[in-house]
């Protein structure tokens, strides 16, 4: 958009300045203001709402409570609340065997 470039034509840091046309100038703005501005508002637009999911997902991770060993009271034998172990004698009666009945 801007009304002037600069460039090296050899490399030797001997800089020149171009000053666009009316014409020239009129076309880059035309194609930036309707090709390039639309462009770069929807990378920023989607590099916001990433960043805000991100933010959102690391807020929510380090709110979670630690998960509670479900097994930790029962010996690893039933879910409490869930099954009993006469409930889950039933249904596998080979990874009682040998134990006495608890009933």
């Amino acid at each position: 958009l801007s009304a002037t470039v600069e460039y090296e034509e050899t490399g030797w840091y001997d800089g020149q300045i171009w000053v666009k046309t009316p014409e020239v100038l009129a076309r880059d703005r035309l194609l930036g203001s309707f090709s390039v501005k639309p462009v770069l508002n929807r990378v920023k637009f989607t590099l916001v709402g990433l960043a805000g999911s991100l933010i959102l997902c690391i807020l929510l991770y380090v709110n979670t409570e630690t998960p509670k060993e479900p097994y930790g009271n029962t010996g690893g034998r039933s879910i409490p609340g869930v099954y009993s172990d006469a409930a889950a004698r039933s249904f596998e009666p080979d990874a009682f065997c040998g134990e006495p009945d608890l009933s």
